[in-house]
């Protein structure tokens, strides 16, 4: 990582423990038995984190409102002196009490997941769970804390995400924004979500989509995939904010287990953490390599130079459809340089 002050975040991940079964869930998948990190080992984690140059936290699960430690870390992380803190949280714990605790802190955000309208939100994460997370926002908002919505986008929410972009500002007025994220495929799945991944002309409707949300003053963004910046030129759609890949120098992540991986979704290990490992990962070859340009894939894509034009030097990582054989992009710019007819 170079000298100064880190662009990126450390996450980390407190627990596993979720009060909540959600089918795409990465977070869980895969693992028999769920894992929570103490108190002590997650300040080592932050305090490292904070030596080495991040001033930025992001803390994650499961459900993190579940874990005891949480608002004596918050404290402790503030007073390190980080300067903003991103806490993901499935919603349905925002009480009185939970956001009054929260509040206090004038550089934490909240990301709440909400998955689209009701019918669609409470399919994948359980009957009842949608008023529970709006009421929760509502809460939440009236108490003066950021609040950034984390929505899941599948095949089935395509149709009616502008409705519920729009619907969703219009019942919360004081939202940050809302953040896309791209279903993928998880590790040991056990429900079979191929049907909802989106194909090429899916994935060029939701950036179509987006940008003409944002055109329209909904802030509308797509997490951690620089294929957006490529598809808003060949579309020529200027409206859609540019984003950061997943890995690139300074990404790292501690699971509740201690493995240190690059990002949360991410099952690839550089150890299981121990003081001092913070620094160690970062300076060693394998991780150099994991972000750097991906020179054996990338360098004989016909594609090559479009993508390093703009900055994505790696495939989007993870399986994002059912043929995962060609490089999702490729199939992505393919489509987009046929001429994507999409709502024109």
């Amino acid at each position: 990582m170079s000298q100064g002050v880190s662009e990126e975040s450390i996450g980390i991940e407190v627990t596993t423990y979720c009060n909540s079964t959600c089918l795409h869930c990465f977070a869980r998948a895969g693992i028999s038995e769920p894992s929570s990190l103490s108190l002590g080992v997650a300040k080592e984690i932050i305090n490292e984190g904070y030596h080495a140059a991040y001033r930025r936290l992001h803390i994650t699960g499961g459900e993190p409102l579940l874990w005891e430690g949480l608002f004596e870390l918050l404290d402790y992380a503030f007073d390190l002196g980080y300067e903003t803190v991103l806490l993901n949280t499935n919603g349905t714990m925002l009480t009185e009490e939970v956001n009054g605790r929260l509040a206090v802190h004038e550089g934490l955000s909240v990301s709440v997941s909400l998955d689209g309208q009701q019918v669609l939100h409470d399919r994948i994460r359980g009957e009842g769970s949608y008023v529970r997370v709006t009421d929760c926002i509502d809460r939440a908002l009236d108490a003066g804390i950021d609040i950034f919505l984390f929505t899941t986008v599948c095949k089935s929410l395509l149709p009616n995400l502008p409705d519920f972009v729009e619907e969703t500002y219009r019942r919360f007025p004081g939202l940050n924004c809302v953040i896309l994220i791209q279903l993928i495929r998880v590790t040991d799945d056990i429900f079979d979500l191929s049907d909802e991944f989106l194909d090429p002309d899916d994935f060029l409707q939701m950036v179509w989509i987006a940008s003409l949300l944002n055109l329209c003053g909904l802030k509308t963004y797509v997490l951690r995939n620089p294929l957006i910046g490529i598809v808003s030129k060949l579309l020529k759609i200027p409206w859609m904010p540019q984003t950061n890949p997943l890995y690139r120098n300074g990404s790292i992540f501690v699971m509740a287990n201690r493995t240190i991986t690059l990002a949360h979704s991410s099952r690839r290990s550089y150890g299981i953490y121990e003081p001092g490992m913070i620094r160690k990962v970062l300076g060693s070859n394998s991780y150099r390599k994991a972000t750097s340009p991906d020179i054996a894939t990338c360098r004989t894509c016909k594609y090559y130079k479009l993508c390093r034009d703009h900055d994505m030097v790696r495939p989007p990582e993870n399986a994002r459809d059912k043929h995962p054989d060609i490089p999702y992009c490729q199939k992505v710019i393919q489509r987009a340089l046929l001429g994507f007819q999409g709502w024109i």
